[in-house]
């Protein structure tokens, strides 16, 4: 049993990707880490995940990608991709070949998420650490404006340890309705959850009662559309999201397109929080289908038919030999359908080169809408992580409203928040980059172990 008596150098609330990735490199630099978790085990969003890491391969990608990103958060992620590739390769965790494809712009990998949490979390108990679930009722201890350790309920005990430094590595607050509603806006509170649904804003009340400050881009998040109306559930997380939607046309109830659909999913699934009744509908017809919708999302991704699982399990579907009869299917769930006439002749002439009026972008790549059958499902949108947090820098220190790091605390993860805006450039890997940047800051204030022994290097 370990002695919790004795100061750690870091503290992590948190076992998911960015907390198991700090606890990893500071056991590495010779730290003592206590891994603190809510749940029954560790993992977070990134176990229910399919372990896809990815971001821009460059620096002008990311710039074209998200030009309204942190100009210091991003470019860290995009540099130290290597660096976390290779720390999940020196674990002894299976990586694929890399794909410089990803969502037709990213580079990615895929690695056995399950082995890697697994190993991380094990590796903090075997070097002297200690890691415990079913944590519950966490607080900062703040001493003269530092933060030097926590009180936290286990077992029906309430117990307090110091520690150097206190990572907060929550997941985010994609669970709880009210930060959703404050942040994101009106009606977001609903929103269903593509993850953990126990990320519900802990780090960032934690961080905020600290004196830590709310990052940029509070009202953005990332996740995908699903069909409607069916339970999100892990079981569906994957498996139904609409990846090719960036393919088809998208409406909402009135009938009129409000997104550039190329722009991906995630940007669409956005949009759709702010339209009538939280609904949109994605049309497409046969030439999207056998290219787009059948087809592999990603390496390793899973080729299946979500139009023809998604009318199976109840979802509100359509699927006719021309656009009229679609048209008259699609106004029988709500939609107006002289609003809706209207778009889909207007997009078709817009394709052809014609002058119209349109209520959003024509595509980079519109969809042909020529071939029948002609599909369409009705979609709901989701969240898988918010992209607001608590502001931090590069090391991933928590900042104050002054921009000054709140001492002895730090954020990673979807605890940290800004790096990303509208797009989206990533998710395990932000965790993995920053988890790691913060226990080397952490961990070169700790004070050198008792024995003399200096830290060892990495």
């Amino acid at each position: 049993m370990t002695d919790l008596s004795k100061p750690f150098d870091l503290i992590v609330v948190g076992a998911g990707a960015a907390g198991l990735a700090a606890a990893n490199r500071a056991t590495d630099l010779g730290g003592r880490v206590l891994l603190l978790e809510k749940g029954d085990a560790p993992g977070g969003s990134a176990a229910l995940s399919a372990g896809i890491l990815w971001t821009a391969p460059n620096l002008d990608v990311l710039r074209r990608i998200q030009p309204d990103g942190d100009p210091v958060l991003g470019p860290l992620v995009v540099e130290g991709y290597e660096r976390a590739v290779q720390d999940v390769r020196d674990s002894d965790i299976k990586v694929s070949d890399e794909w410089l494809d990803h969502l037709e712009w990213g580079r990615a990998c895929k690695i056995d998420i399950q082995d890697l949490i697994a190993k991380w979390s094990s590796k903090v108990s075997n070097t002297g650490g200690a890691m415990l679930t079913g944590v519950s009722k966490v607080d900062l201890v703040v001493n003269e404006g530092r933060v030097s350790g926590v009180t936290f309920l286990h077992n029906g005990e309430t117990k307090t340890v110091s520690g150097t430094a206190t990572l907060l590595a929550t997941g985010g607050f994609q669970g709880d309705p009210e930060l959703k509603q404050k942040f994101i806006g009106n009606g977001a509170d609903d929103i269903a959850v593509r993850s953990n649904p126990q990320s519900v804003g802990d780090g960032f009340r934690l961080g905020a009662a600290a004196g830590g400050a709310a990052s940029r881009h509070l009202s953005g998040f990332y996740g995908h559309t699903l069909p409607s109306p069916l339970p999100v559930s892990p079981e569906v997380f994957l498996r139904l999201t609409l990846y090719f939607s960036a393919y088809g046309i998208i409406v909402n109830r009135l009938g009129r397109r409000f997104t550039d659909e190329s722009l991906g999913d995630e940007v669409s699934n956005q949009a759709v929080v702010r339209e009538p009744g939280q609904r949109g509908v994605l049309i497409w017809d046969d030439e999207v289908q056998q290219n787009r919708a059948l087809a592999v999302p990603y390496p390793s991704g899973m080729a299946l038919d979500r139009h023809a699982e998604a009318t199976k399990l109840g979802a509100r579907t359509a699927e006719t030999e021309t656009l009229e009869e679609l048209i008259e299917v699609v106004a029988s769930w709500g939609v107006d359908r002289a609003g809706l006439t209207t778009t889909l002749e207007n997009y078709q002439r817009a394709t052809s080169g014609d002058s119209v009026s349109l209520d959003a972008p024509l595509p980079e790549r519109p969809s042909p809408l020529k071939k029948g059958p002609f599909r369409a499902v009705e979609l709901q949108p989701c969240i898988t992580i918010p992209f607001g947090g608590l502001r931090v820098n590069g090391d991933s220190q928590v900042l104050n409203r002054d921009n000054q790091p709140v001492p002895g605390l730090f954020a990673a993860g979807a605890d940290a928040g800004g790096a990303q805006d509208r797009r989206y450039v990533g998710g395990i890997i932000f965790g993995l980059v920053f988890g790691r940047r913060a226990a080397d800051a952490a961990m070169a204030n700790a004070p050198i172990p008792a024995d003399g022994d200096e830290l060892a290097s990495v």
